[in-house]
């Protein structure tokens, strides 16, 4: 009796357990069951519902595992980018403007071109970029250096050009300087252009050939002119073309040489006061006047004798005199073209306060050539008032005339002679 009550208490125990995990599978899949004891539905019914939930929970674990299974594998490429990648500082230059160039606006590496695929980012090599982007075989930054030093060395070599008359020739100087650190070679000087029409070319060649030039050195060619006419306007430029230390071919053009010249292809023509007042009487004449603040009446007066002098006019007339603290100063000249033999004459009325800076100077041309008038009265007001050198008549520098206002002797960048007032 008591074996039947044991077995009886071990089904009920059992079937007690079955309907227990029959309702926790109902509730999972959201089944309803009236009740979980032994009046419930049949044992049958119980094991369907049983099978058709494990089989959901299966298929739900299943769909899970693919899911997860795609997932992963992007996460983990996308991570060992970020950590790849992420430091765009520690990149090589050349690798940095590469990533620039094909990123996306957005700015983020993450944010690649669908076209681009981001396994070609990890495998990209120095051998698959393009000869320009390639780096010189060391370290990175010798790249950077490479570029700098090309443009430095351009920097480094200049050309200066200067001119004058010398005797009845317009010399053209051109003076190529090496303030490199390195040798240059193949050095040509070569004239681009000058006016044919009042000079000519007294040398066939029309260019000069220096094989190198060491580093701070120079070359100085000179070209040599022969004028046509009494009166020369134009420009004269010149070229230079050389080769670097690296085989890299450079071309430097001068500073156009402005000629607008009469005085210099003077020659001084003697004539007495009487003559001269009626000579001027039959000639054509023009005027400026020029005003100066640098120097007093008297020192103008010094400074347009040497001019008169230096233009190559005969002087005729020179005097200066004070009325109530004015000065008044008349200097007058004659000469002729060495081509043509026609007269010009000068006249120069300066005229201001004794002994303070500032003065007037009336400049009055008068000649047998209309031609000749402006040109050379250009020529007179730039000798009066601009700071030119007194052998080439080439500018001087602002550093050179803050030195000449000081009483300081300077050299001329061109001639290389020296200057003091």
């Amino acid at each position: 009796m008591q074996t039947v009550i044991e077995r009886d208490r071990d089904v009920s125990r059992a079937e007690s357990k079955s309907r227990s995990f029959f309702c926790f599978y109902d509730i999972v899949l959201k089944q309803s069951h009236p009740k979980c004891d032994r009046s419930g539905a049949p044992i049958l019914q119980d094991y369907v519902a049983a099978s058709v939930g494990i089989i959901g929970l299966t298929f739900t674990i299943l769909v899970c595992c693919v899911l997860l299974r795609e997932v992963a594998p992007k996460k983990q490429k996308e991570d060992s980018l970020e950590v790849e990648w992420g430091d765009r500082h520690s990149l090589p230059p050349y690798l940095q403007k590469e990533i620039e160039r094909t990123a996306s606006p957005t700015g983020g590496l993450m944010d690649l071109p669908a076209w681009r695929p981001v396994d070609q980012w990890r495998t990209r090599s120095t051998e698959t970029l393009t000869p320009e982007k390639r780096p010189i075989p060391g370290v990175a930054r010798s790249l950077a250096a490479y570029g700098s030093y090309s443009r430095d060395e351009q920097q480094s070599v200049k050309a200066v050009r200067g001119g004058e008359f010398v005797g009845n020739r317009m010399r053209f100087k051109v003076k190529v300087l090496n303030e490199s650190k390195y040798t240059i070679t193949d050095v040509r000087v070569f004239l681009i252009s000058y006016p044919s029409e009042s000079l000519r070319l007294v040398d066939e060649d029309d260019h000069a050939y220096y094989s190198k030039i060491e580093p701070s050195g120079f070359r100085s060619p000179s070209f040599d002119f022969l004028p046509t006419h009494d009166c020369v306007k134009g420009e004269i430029s010149a070229g230079v073309s050389y080769v670097d230390m690296k085989g890299q071919p450079h071309t430097l053009t001068t500073k156009p040489f402005v000629i607008r010249s009469v005085c210099d292809l003077l020659i001084p023509d003697q004539i007495d006061p009487k003559e001269f007042a009626l000579r001027l009487k039959q000639l054509e004449c023009g005027e400026i006047v020029v005003k100066v603040t640098d120097w007093t009446p008297e020192e103008m007066y010094e400074k347009a004798l040497h001019i008169v002098e230096d233009a190559n006019f005969f002087e005729v007339i020179s005097n200066i005199e004070t009325k109530d603290g004015i000065i008044h100063a008349r200097i007058s000249g004659l000469a002729k073209g060495k081509f043509t033999g026609k007269s010009v004459a000068a006249e120069l009325h300066i005229k201001g306060p004794s002994g303070k800076k500032g003065a007037s100077c009336k400049v009055k041309v008068s000649g047998e050539d209309q031609a000749m008038i402006l040109p050379a009265i250009d020529d007179l007001r730039e000798r009066l008032n601009a700071w030119l050198c007194p052998m080439c008549s080439s500018p001087l520098t602002l550093e050179n005339v803050e030195q000449l206002k000081d009483g300081k002797t300077v050299v001329c960048q061109f001639c290389r002679v020296s200057i003091g007032r």
